[in-house]
């Protein structure tokens, strides 16, 4: 992933039946004024390849029934060769769940730029159960839609962006690991 010849943003979009996928390096769109952080500390392994910082920005939607769960998580993975633990930094949008969608989406409508309070935690815990190597990942970018985004939505997405980063960060390409991991949901 990095920049096409247009200027913009490298993006892959997975279809799996009734699971889609978006990945991108960023989206400026899904940037947000943070409310509070939430901190977690997590024990690690340092990791024995050589790691580089990365960003993505991650979208799911899955069908199920006649719901359509999605959230849309993005933020940056700074690796550590000195540290044990992985902190992760998850920045929330308040309690407020109304806003404008004008964020942009490659597998639906806008979203509504933010993370609220309620998705915090679940995105903890999608970090927590896929642990990057030693280091820290800053949750800055979100977005969310005010019927159909869920906390295991965002949990996915969480699982997905640890997933993506930890392979960015290798210099891996992400398909194939993004392609499990979506084959994996619930």
């Amino acid at each position: 992933m990095g920049i096409s010849a247009s200027g913009e943003p490298d993006q892959m979009v997975i279809s799996l039946g009734a699971r889609r996928a978006s990945v991108v390096d960023d989206e400026l769109t899904a940037s947000f004024a943070p409310g509070r952080t939430i901190l977690e500390s997590v024990h690690t392994k340092s990791s024995r390849d050589a790691l580089r910082p990365v960003r993505a920005v991650v979208e799911i939607v899955r069908h199920a029934g006649g719901l359509m769960p999605r959230a849309l998580l993005g933020g940056a993975f700074t690796p550590s060769e000195c540290e044990a633990d992985l902190l992760i930094e998850v920045q929330t949008s308040g309690e407020d769940s109304t806003g404008t969608p004008s964020c942009r989406s490659r597998l639906w409508t806008p979203l509504i730029p933010g993370l609220p309070d309620e998705f915090a935690q679940p995105v903890v815990d999608g970090f927590i159960r896929r642990p990057l190597p030693a280091g820290r990942i800053v949750v800055d970018r979100a977005a969310f839609d005010p019927v159909e985004s869920s906390p295991l939505a965002f949990e996915l997405a969480a699982e997905l962006l640890a997933i993506v980063l930890h392979s960015s960060s290798m210099g891996r390409g992400v398909e194939r690991s993004t392609r499990a991991a979506i084959e994996a949901w619930p």
